[in-house]
């Protein structure tokens, strides 16, 4: 096994906190509000699309290198670092649907439910905080 990257990981963990501190300050807008401009909507759906794919990555990059494993879908990243503890269990169950938000996000953004999306993003920045908690706690145990 490769050891962990940790410098990666690291990087990779400030880009999901500037993400979340954009996230907030773009919730400080009523949904009308957010709604109204375009823009700001798309860029939105932006940031919760690439706060998503850097959890994965992150998962990813753990999974592959600390226990050889690689989870062939972007769900059973999420269920696997539950398995392994590097996530609480419950909380991996309850986000493996953040894969098919994202995967909704890129693939079906012709015909987004504004209201999913708007609900999503109210709860993603808290969500995205526990992933980033959990990453740097598994950092100190490696080290």
């Amino acid at each position: 096994m490769v050891p962990i990257n940790t410098a990666t990981i690291e990087d990779k963990l400030f880009r999901l906190n500037e993400n979340i501190k954009f996230i907030d300050d773009v919730l400080k807008k009523s949904d009308k509000d957010i709604l109204a401009d375009r823009p700001l909507y798309y860029g939105l759906q932006h940031l919760l699309q690439i706060s998503i794919e850097i959890i994965i990555d992150i998962g990813s990059h753990i999974l592959s290198e600390k226990f050889s494993i690689n989870p062939k879908t972007y769900a059973d990243v999420i269920a696997t670092l539950g398995e392994k503890n590097i996530l609480d269990q419950k909380f991996a169950a309850e986000q493996a649907e953040m894969a098919k938000f994202r995967n909704m996000l890129v693939h079906y953004y012709d015909n987004l439910d504004d209201k999913k999306v708007l609900e999503y993003s109210h709860s993603a920045p808290e969500i995205f905080r526990l992933f980033g908690k959990a990453f740097n706690d598994f950092l100190k145990k490696s080290e």
